[in-house]
């Protein structure tokens, strides 16, 4: 098993239509937990939705055991799901936020999702969307009623079909894949994967340091018009040892 660290970068920005950003997120690289939330209900709802679920794994104490630090992730979403939609049913409001979810173990890593909210993953100059959108639209691209090229256009496309807090019974799906030295993870807000298409966030995500990656991508969605919220968390995996050995020598002379 390869010995991997974390870096991460997260950015967030109202964009240039909305008052308020009903974004939020999490970079935790001491417990390799990284989430970023888009909510909805309009303005103050939205916002108090995504922010009551960050909340949850901020606070949340990662259990020794390795083998249950997945069920206490599911846990603390649950536990988000059931406080938005126990306070949208008291307010006779709606209320629910998309969820984007990577934890590291080792070489492995959780990946889990509810909504339209993005993970992609950069691999050798190649990227690949990990997460299936939540939508009607992607719903009735799965079951052949839509052609995937016409999604986009489509007046439904925004139309979630999963959300946190939008129903008792969460719903969300989970893989989990290895990771290798050398790869950058993308989570964004919708805000970022309808501005920005794939091809340009593939040359993004290779250009230098992951902070200046993330940099130059808010900065492409705001010349982009930026009509939503725009967020994201960006992280890169390297094989510890070598960081360690870079660390080492770098500051003094290099080794006769």
């Amino acid at each position: 098993m390869t010995r991997l660290r974390y870096h991460s970068a997260l950015r967030t920005h109202p964009g240039l239509k909305r008052a308020v950003n009903e974004d939020a997120a999490l970079s935790r690289d001491d417990v390799r937990l990284w989430v970023v939330a888009d909510g909805m209900g309009g303005h103050e709802n939205g916002q108090w939705a995504s922010q009551t679920l960050v909340q949850q794994f901020e606070t949340l104490a990662m259990p020794s055991d390795p083998q249950t630090r997945g069920g206490a992730i599911v846990a603390a979403l649950t536990a988000g799901n059931r406080a938005i939609n126990d306070a949208a049913q008291a307010a006779g409001a709606t209320m629910g936020t998309t969820a984007v979810l990577l934890h590291g173990e080792g070489d492995d890593l959780l990946v889990l999702w509810v909504g339209d909210s993005r993970i992609y993953r950069l691999r050798d100059q190649a990227l690949e969307q990990l997460t299936r959108d939540h939508t009607l639209v992607q719903d009735m691209v799965d079951r052949g009623l839509l052609r995937a090229d016409d999604a986009e256009a489509h007046p439904m496309a925004h139309v979630l079909s999963r959300a946190v807090g939008t129903e008792p019974q969460l719903r969300y799906d989970s893989r989990v894949e290895k990771v290798r030295p050398g790869d950058r993870y993308l989570l964004c807000s919708d805000g970022v994967s309808k501005v920005v298409a794939d091809a340009e966030l593939a040359e993004l995500l290779g250009q230098g340091g992951i902070d200046g990656v993330a940099d130059r991508l808010i900065e492409r969605v705001l010349a982009g018009g930026a009509p939503d919220n725009c967020t994201l968390v960006l992280l890169a995996a390297e094989e510890a040892t070598a960081l360690r050995f870079a660390t080492r020598i770098m500051p003094g002379a290099a080794p006769a």
